[in-house]
């Protein structure tokens, strides 16, 4: 793991922190009275807010606002970068996940190239204003699922993502299993198998995987089936997205 870090001088609008991790392990972010956008340059993130659970493939990003405990895992090998906005930028954002756009990207690679974006530089304060900017106008999309706090369910939950055609036994009825989803969710046991199923297949599509492979990634009887999920929970067609990628 190999890693850089820039320090929060008080002069500073804008720092980074870049970090690629060779294989699956836990991201330790703190906690930070700084605003902060997470995405992975290469590679597919894990990342829980409260309740839920984010996958953020390389053309995502989660804006964090400050003092939001937020733990992570990468999915194997993966290029981290992490943006913080100093207390006194206010980005006009709630958390979520939103789209990560091509000149979001170079601007990333710019800052990161010429270090801290200082307040006394115009140029470093016009780079901030643009980074801002992106990520206040980017587009949001739904790549996330509520999770349960159930120590228990919780558990059930991560083995059910981890691999969706091995269900894992969660000791209890189905029926006490449908209830204390619901109750803990917001969602029918259908409903959130099936967002699960679909951000499966997003990781799946992100790894590599054409769309069939990633419709039995998930657990879909049929590659239609994939794909209409896929289109409810994340605004957009497995096709597209691999286009996007491309």
């Amino acid at each position: 793991m190999s890693q850089s870090r820039q320090e929060a001088r008080p002069t500073v609008l804008v720092r980074f922190w870049s970090l690629d991790h060779h294989r699956a392990e836990a991201v330790l972010w703190t906690t930070s009275p700084w605003d902060k956008v997470v995405y992975s340059l290469e590679g597919t993130l894990h990342v829980e807010t409260e309740n839920e659970l984010h996958v953020l493939p390389s053309n995502r990003a989660l804006f964090v606002p400050a003092h939001v405990c937020h733990p992570a895992r990468t999915l194997g090998k993966a290029c981290v970068r992490t943006i913080f906005f100093a207390p006194q930028i206010s980005v006009r954002r709630t958390s979520g996940v939103f789209e990560v756009r091509p000149l979001f990207r170079e601007l990333i690679a710019e800052a990161c190239r010429i270090g801290p974006l200082e307040a006394n530089s115009p140029h470093h304060h016009a780079l901030a204003t643009m980074l801002q900017a992106e990520v206040e106008s980017a587009h949001s999309v739904p790549t996330s699922i509520s999770m349960p706090r159930s120590p228990w369910l919780h558990q059930w939950a991560q083995g059910f993502l981890n691999d969706p055609l091995a269900t894992p036994d969660p000791g209890f009825s189905r029926r006490t299993l449908e209830r204390k989803i619901l109750a803990e969710t917001g969602l029918s046991l259908g409903r959130w198998m099936q967002q699960a199923r679909a951000l499966i297949g997003l990781q799946a599509l992100s790894s590599g995987c054409s769309v069939a492979e990633a419709a039995h990634v998930a657990g879909f009887e049929t590659t239609s089936g994939f794909v209409q999920a896929f289109r409810r929970q994340c605004g957009t067609t497995p096709g597209k997205l691999l286009r996007q990628r491309g």
